[in-house]
């Protein structure tokens, strides 16, 4: 197969102290979304209990899509469960843990993923609790889907960072090349208005 199809190709590709400053930039942003994910997840339930229902019911129906939201595979908060399962738990909270340690083991600045191997060793302890709990082997728990669904959660940040990290900083780049070329485009208008 062609490269462009199975390998990931950096779009930006910089160095010195401007990219590592656009880099810290564009991660913190995804460490507050990540964080931010999971606190709403969290804070549904919280919201039914405090009678805003209105919101949590957004909430919920927001993640249905992407969840089954089946009551008694889900965590609880008092007497309402989780916006998602505990095996969509454990893949977000994994997801925002390893975002937010991402820069304690690779550079931000890096712009290139692990080898695909590590992300389907990653993926192996969710699919052997899934498919032992299906198949009757094995009566998986509520812990056993979310500590699996943890590992695949934070590996999968050492895949979805660094893309990000370099659209982010060629997108800061370009919006501040086209804030750039905008005020010297007034100034120059202003001298010969």
């Amino acid at each position: 197969m062609p490269a462009s199809i199975t390998e990931y190709v950096p779009q930006f590709a910089a160095s010195g102290e401007h990219a590592r400053r656009r880099a810290f930039f564009v991660w913190c942003a995804l460490v507050a979304g990540a964080l931010a994910l999971v606190g709403v997840i969290v804070l549904a339930p919280i919201m039914l209990a405090g009678g805003w229902t209105g919101a949590a019911r957004v909430v919920y129906l927001s993640f249905h899509a992407l969840c089954h939201q089946i009551p008694e595979r889900s965590f609880y908060v008092g007497n309402f469960p989780l916006a998602v399962c505990t095996r969509c738990t454990g893949l977000y909270t994994g997801a925002a843990a390893g975002v937010l340690l991402y820069p304690l083991a690779r550079k931000l600045t890096r712009t290139d993923a692990p080898a695909r191997a590590w992300l389907l060793i990653a993926a192996l302890p969710t699919a052997i609790d899934f498919t032992l709990g299906i198949t009757g082997l094995w009566e998986n728990t509520h812990w056993s889907r979310f500590l699996t669904a943890l590992v695949l959660g934070a590996a999968t940040a050492f895949y979805i960072v660094p893309g990000l990290v370099d659209l982010g900083s060629r997108g800061v780049r370009q919006v501040l090349g086209k804030l750039y070329s905008t005020d010297r485009g007034h100034e120059e208008v202003s001298h010969f208005g």
